[in-house]
């Protein structure tokens, strides 16, 4: 689920939602709520409790703001737009129960305020509630609320009801509205992962290569991600050492990427692939014991060593195992002295 930013300015409201990768399919998904003050009808008098309850919400001091909100509420005056600030408020103190009261009571009182809508919709995502949020940010579509976070959030409403074709409509829609959308994107290309088209899913992410300036390295790494689904171990490799050369530093990728070289029969490309790695000094320990399981794989014995020793002094326990396994092989071959230098080191570690 794509992170939701709600941000609502003093003088209008405007909803964004922030972007996401969608690369690790067993991540946890989660949803941030940030609002701003707004502020519906000018007010000039210093001592009228909607406009002090304003300034109290820009300095940050929401639980004071409450208060004032609903003292304005109990005078009457701006009633409507001080149920919103005041479920605003509520969301920063993370009320959002209360909140949604507060954006009910908005609509009942104004029924064509469109965003209020959209955040009953966004805090009924929050607490699961799928069927309500789906029917509010309708309801927000209906009064002119054509904006992208609305046909983004339905998207994933649908989404999560394995109702893919009203998930494609309305992450196309979003799209529509904002091509730069990245998390819309990987959205749309995941309901062609669900029905299995991981042509259509592979097509979608190389649009958003050639639309949005968005795009990062996680787009190659979900590219590869699909073509070993299709396995297509070439083209896979291709995506991952295109993601390496926009995120060189992500260590994790490198890993995969040498892992499957080794896997490939490739074993000098995957040596290559760590110590690149390694010029960019993230990672050492990891880089450091990978390459020396290739090099103990390869009987290169005193090389897989080295940097044994380097992943254990860089933090890796496991080094210290690869390293003692090293002796253990001089010494089962009856080299009593190499085996002794090695532990000997191990010992002193160093």
């Amino acid at each position: 689920m794509a992170a939701t930013v709600l941000c609502l300015s003093r003088s209008h409201c405007c909803i964004r939602l922030a972007c996401h990768s969608r690369l690790d399919r067993e991540s946890s998904k989660f949803i941030a709520v940030v609002l701003c003050l707004f502020l519906a009808v000018p007010v000039h008098a210093a001592e009228d409790y909607f406009f002090q309850a304003n300034e109290l919400y820009d300095q940050g001091k929401f639980k004071e703001a409450v208060q004032l909100y609903r003292a304005a509420i109990d005078e009457g005056r701006y009633e409507p737009f001080a149920w919103f600030n005041l479920g605003n408020a509520m969301v920063q103190l993370d009320r959002k129960q209360v909140a949604l009261v507060a954006y009910k009571r908005t609509v009942e009182l104004l029924p064509t305020f469109t965003k209020a809508w959209a955040l009953m919709g966004d805090l009924y995502f929050l607490s699961e509630d799928i069927g309500e949020a789906i029917a509010a940010y309708n309801r927000a579509i209906e009064l002119g609320g054509e904006t992208d976070h609305i046909h983004f959030a339905l998207a994933e409403c649908y989404l999560k009801g394995r109702d893919w074709t009203l998930a494609q409509k309305h992450f196309e829609k979003a799209l529509q509205l904002n091509p730069d959308r990245m998390d819309a994107w990987y959205g749309l290309a995941e309901v062609y992962e669900k029905l299995g088209d991981y042509e259509y899913a592979i097509k979608t992410l190389q649009n958003a290569l050639q639309m949005t300036a968005t795009a990062g390295a996680d787009v190659h790494f979900t590219l590869a991600y699909y073509y070993r689904s299709m396995d297509s171990t070439r083209l896979s490799l291709n995506e991952m050492e295109n993601g390496l050369l926009m995120d060189p530093e992500n260590v994790s990728a490198r890993r995969y990427l040498a892992q499957t070289y080794v896997k490939e029969n490739s074993p000098w490309m995957a040596i290559f692939t760590l110590e690149e790695g390694l010029r960019h000094k993230k990672g050492k320990a990891d880089l450091n014991l990978d390459l020396g399981q290739i090099y103990y794989n390869q009987k290169r014995y005193e090389e897989a060593f080295e940097c044994y020793m380097k992943a254990w002094l860089a933090g890796n326990s496991q080094g210290r195992i690869g390293a003692e396994n090293v002796g253990h092989i001089y010494s089962n071959a009856g080299d009593t002295e190499k085996a002794e230098s090695f532990y000997k080191r191990i010992r002193e570690k160093k």
